[in-house]
């Protein structure tokens, strides 16, 4: 993949945000003797191997695209920080009477599974047979894959080391801002203790933004414009702990940002499912087994207003059925097959409007995370292959439920009787997305 050149720190469009903080993240586990682990040794780091480079997955998606035979097409939707092309990958007509589905990965850059995943169902897709052609004549399918390329690429020490965050330093004076306003608090400044894991032993040695806390309902708002009309009101937003924190209003600053969001508002998604990591658990005391997935169906839980317009964002309860509906189709698809792999959870339930879920629920689109147990460092070839075929399986039941209309019958208490999240191995990892 060529590197375009970088975009520099200057904006040229954007959006307000919400935004909201998960837990710092750890590729490390301690070590524990259960059954379907693996639970991996403090400080192993284990090889990348396998796993695609920035520049083999856009050689892999046009590779795609030629040989999908008008099946999928590819476009460019923006280049990150340091000048990665940015790619969604369109699957179906998006003829008006289909749903659509949007699904998007890699928001961290150190959680690749799910990109790895996500290209092999654009090859199942596009391959043709009947399960692709009942899927996409009644389904558009769009893939965004690895929206953080930047932080994918990190190195540490000379040596490849993804880290969550992308590449962007906070420099207030080049947006037109008063010297001294406080970044976004989900910046992650260099030498800073978010810029550490947990236990300090890895510095990323990278400024950059959590770009999973970079996002807002309000789709029009353009951060340059705001700064333009009112440099104050803006920097008084950042500058308030009660305006600039998980809960509330932050800045939209980074390009990959916008560029996602730009796909979602030119797609109006009816579903969008969005591919994490996270740390390791147990099913439950009695139950030992390592959870595979964790799932979560409401990113939301009370009304956001936006500073700027005083717009109010609720979740539709037609939306939060829809979800809950989406997410028991896929709780139910994991518990066939592998048993080892149907230990699944709940994802600990959040309120966080500045979620690209968040943000895209509170705009009328169904929402379904999936978080893959461990970090790709913490998890050899053999175990990301596994987890790679089972991340494909939730996904899939969804298209085909879509399809053939039968996730409307699904029952979302399903969802809800979901063992809740319990167990962590090391409480001290990383359990957020």
């Amino acid at each position: 993949m060529k590197k375009r050149k970088a975009l520099g720190y200057v904006l040229t469009g954007g959006i307000l945000a919400a935004t909201f903080g998960y837990g710092a993240a750890s590729v490390f586990a301690e070590p524990v003797t259960t059954p379907n682990g693996p639970w991996v040794q403090d400080e192993q780091n284990l090889s990348l191997a396998g796993l695609m480079s920035n520049e083999q997955l856009e050689a892999k998606l046009k590779q795609i695209e030629k040989s999908s035979q008008g099946k999928m097409k590819l476009e460019q939707i923006g280049t990150s920080n340091d000048g990665y092309p940015l790619y969604v990958a369109k699957l179906g007509d998006n003829a008006p009477n289909k749903k659509r589905v949007l699904v998007y990965t890699q928001i961290h850059g150190n959680e690749t599974l799910g990109t790895e995943a996500a290209v092999d169902l654009m090859q199942k897709l596009s391959a043709g047979g009947k399960e692709a052609k009942n899927i996409l004549d009644n389904v558009t399918v769009w893939f965004v894959p690895r929206i953080n390329p930047d932080g994918t690429a990190n190195q540490y020490n000379g040596k490849q080391y993804p880290t969550r965050y992308s590449h962007q330093t906070w420099d207030p004076a080049a947006l037109g801002l008063p010297a001294g306003t406080k970044a976004p608090w989900y910046y992650n400044a260099e030498g800073s203790e978010r810029a550490q894991n947990n236990n300090g032993a890895v510095v990323y040695g990278i400024p950059g933004f959590d770009l999973n806390r970079d996002f807002n309902p309000n789709y029009d708002f353009n951060v340059n414009e705001e700064i333009k009309r009112n440099p104050e009101k803006v920097a008084a937003v950042l500058n308030d702990s009660k305006t600039n924190n998980g809960a509330q209003a932050a800045l939209v600053f980074s390009p990959e940002t916008r560029a996602l969001t730009k796909v979602v508002k030119e797609f109006k998604p009816d579903v969008a499912i969005d591919l994490h990591h996270r740390g390791f658990n147990q099913l439950s005391e009695e139950d030992k087994r390592s959870v595979s997935i964790q799932l979560l169906a409401l990113f939301t839980t009370k009304p956001f207003t936006d500073p700027f317009s005083g717009k109010v964002y609720k979740v539709d309860p037609e939306v939060e059925t829809l979800s809950k509906k989406v997410n028991a189709v896929a709780y139910e698809s994991l518990q066939r097959g592998n048993s080892s792999f149907g230990a699944i959870q709940k994802y600990p339930q959040v309120n966080y409007p500045g979620s690209g879920l968040g943000a895209i629920q509170l705009n009328g689109t169904a929402t379904m995370l999936i978080e893959i147990k461990g970090q790709t460092q913490t998890l050899g070839q053999k175990q990301n292959g596994m987890l790679i075929e089972t991340a494909k399986v939730p996904v899939m039941a969804v298209l085909n439920g879509l399809a053939d209309g039968s996730i409307e019958k699904a029952d979302p208490a399903v969802y809800d009787a979901i063992p809740d999240f319990s167990h962590p191995v090391n409480p001290g990892g990383n359990q957020g997305n």
